[in-house]
């Protein structure tokens, strides 16, 4: 039995602390400017623990969950070649802008679909990729050929990375210091990397700062900043008392950019800002061309791009966000693969 017709499996949120694998019915035909993927990597982030607790305002119930993922593409409609995505072929590899933008208004013009205000994101509005197959907008697709299937998923958690590493003005020569040795942090070790910047990250949990190690940044546990005249930090956690940690360990003129999403009150004094005339920037997603760095990164590196944890099995993704949920996070990026894939699928 084909892909398209095949019933396949479906992670769907029931309800706080609840999600449950379902089997689903075949897609039916894909609509105008649609393409049709075959998941092969979906990760597993922050948003959609927030989703499955019952933190997530947006989230409804009967949603399949997940929103970073790729797949092989293996069927489209025929006016795709007209609707951005011109050249997508059968079986070509791709990853998957999760937001589902109006595509008219100026943000959208410059690439930058999430801050639309008619954004909409996959896995929380709308199903997502947590499903043996999804149908997507073409113009969503960001290719990476050759990339190992496997590593997917990776693409949209790296160009987070990208994006807050590139609001912080890093440069090639520059001292970043990143707070927070998770998938962001990482992806925003990377991206540094690529820009030859010098790179400290200060990470309380041992497994984490040895996995940091090996990407031949220098490791710090928390309250150890060896340097304090960094050109710029990258916080990843975004808690009054990290924020102030950033501010601690930045040169006067320098940038404190904060991409983590917490819920307490941690803007700083204006006096900080003031006298040493910081710059203290936010970060949310990611711009089209970001997405399309970290799709060669992705491709350059595969599964090596960041530390990753990967599992087989869709249907083990409701014990991987209980087992997140509860705190128990791992060494790198929980990675799923639907089945069994080897690394050119």
């Amino acid at each position: 039995m084909s892909d398209e017709a095949a019933v396949h499996t479906a992670i769907v949120w029931g309800g706080p602390r609840h999600a449950r694998a379902e089997e689903r019915t075949p897609p039916g035909p894909l609509g105008p400017g649609a393409v049709r993927v075959r998941v092969t990597s979906a990760g597993v982030c922050g948003t959609d623990i927030a989703v499955w607790s019952g933190q997530a305002a947006r989230g409804r119930p009967g949603t399949v969950l997940g929103h970073e993922f790729g797949g092989r593409v293996i069927a489209r409609a025929d006016d795709v070649a007209g609707v951005g995505a011109a050249g997508v072929a059968i079986h070509d590899l791709v990853a998957v802008d999760p937001n589902v933008s109006c595509g008219t208004c100026a943000h959208c013009g410059r690439g930058h679909r999430a801050r639309c205000a008619g954004r909409r994101l996959m896995g929380v509005d709308l199903d997502g990729g947590f499903q043996r197959t999804v149908d997507v907008p073409a113009a969503q697709l960001v290719p990476v050929p050759g990339a190992d299937p496997r590593a997917l998923g990776l693409v949209e958690p790296l160009a987070v990375g990208v994006h807050a590493v590139a609001r912080a003005g890093v440069a090639d020569g520059d001292r970043l210091g990143v707070i927070g040795g998770g998938p962001i942090g990482m992806a925003s070790v990377v991206e540094a990397r690529r820009r030859g910047a010098d790179r400290t990250v200060l990470e309380s949990d041992e497994t984490r700062r040895t996995a940091v190690a090996r990407t031949g940044a220098a490791a710090v546990a928390a309250g150890g900043w060896p340097d304090r005249g960094l050109d710029a930090v990258v916080d990843t956690v975004g808690r009054a008392a990290t924020v102030r940690a950033a501010l601690d360990a930045v040169r006067d003129g320098g940038t404190v950019c904060v991409v983590g999403l917490s819920h307490d009150d941690h803007l700083p004094p204006p006096d900080q800002l003031v006298r040493r005339e910081l710059t203290l920037v936010g970060s949310f997603c990611y711009s089209t061309a970001d997405l399309r760095v970290a799709a060669q990164l992705v491709i350059g590196q595969g599964l090596d791009t960041v530390p990753v944890e990967l599992t087989t099995g869709l249907e083990r993704i409701p014990g991987l966000l209980d087992r997140i949920g509860g705190g128990r996070m791992g060494r790198g990026k929980a990675l799923v693969v639907p089945r069994a894939e080897g690394p050119t699928g």
